[in-house]
């Protein structure tokens, strides 16, 4: 009787210990399932991370410049060193207002002087390198290159040209590289389409006297019909 009694018992005490250990895998698989699982890294065929996707790096990329016309583009130098109106920068304060004397009209009919360097702007407008002013240094020897318009002040280079390179910021340029960028369009006359003729010519500028084609007359016509941001 009393050996019925304990294998009851160890049977019950077995079966008891049976459904404690199902009752805790079961209640351990539902943790495990409701645990939220971090993502792994993907890895291709070769043990590589995937490549990156360069859709964020274009929304990052500068919108081409439009096309340049070459023959816009080779008479706008052509302005430059034959009819643009130049004013010999003499001294600028930090104001930036600028003494100024007439220099010539064109490039070319300027002589060098032996007693330094001239340095040239043009009478009305600005010569601009991506939004960088900039100034024609004419050596006693008669080299031609481009500077900051401004004293202290850096050209930043808008494209390989020469030996420069993209956004390098530089003291001068040549001759040769400024007129690489006029024929990319990104070295312009900033009055060219303007005043009573569309030309860049006829305003008064830094010294109305020093331009053949200014009018005073027509010049206030046109102001009266256009107003003064023409």
């Amino acid at each position: 009787m009393l050996n019925q009694k304990l294998r009851r018992r160890f049977v019950f005490s077995g079966l008891s210990l049976m459904a404690i250990i199902i009752l805790a895998l079961t209640i351990g698989a539902f943790v495990a399932a409701a645990a939220p699982v971090e993502p792994q890294p993907t890895v291709d065929q070769a043990g590589l991370p995937p490549a990156q996707n360069d859709d964020d790096e274009d929304e990052d990329q500068v919108e081409p410049l439009p096309p340049v016309d070459p023959a816009r583009a080779a008479e706008d130098i052509r302005v430059i060193f034959e009819e643009m109106t130049l004013v010999q920068l003499l001294s600028e304060s930090e104001e930036y207002y600028a003494l100024t004397a007439c220099a010539g009209n064109g490039l070319n009919h300027i002589e060098p002087s032996a007693e330094g360097p001239k340095v040239l702007i043009p009478n009305a407008g600005d010569l601009s390198v991506a939004g960088s002013n900039v100034a024609i240094k004419l050596s006693p020897e008669g080299e031609i290159t481009f500077i900051p318009r401004t004293q202290g002040q850096m050209i930043r280079v808008p494209m390989d040209v020469g030996d420069k390179v993209t956004d390098q910021e530089v003291l001068s340029l040549t001759l040769d590289e400024a007129q690489q960028l006029m024929l990319a369009g990104q070295l312009v006359w900033t009055a060219k389409d303007q005043g009573p003729n569309g030309n860049g010519h006829g305003l008064p500028g830094h010294i109305a006297a020093c331009d053949p084609a200014f009018n005073e007359d027509q010049y206030e016509d046109f102001i009266d019909e256009n107003g003064d941001e023409a």
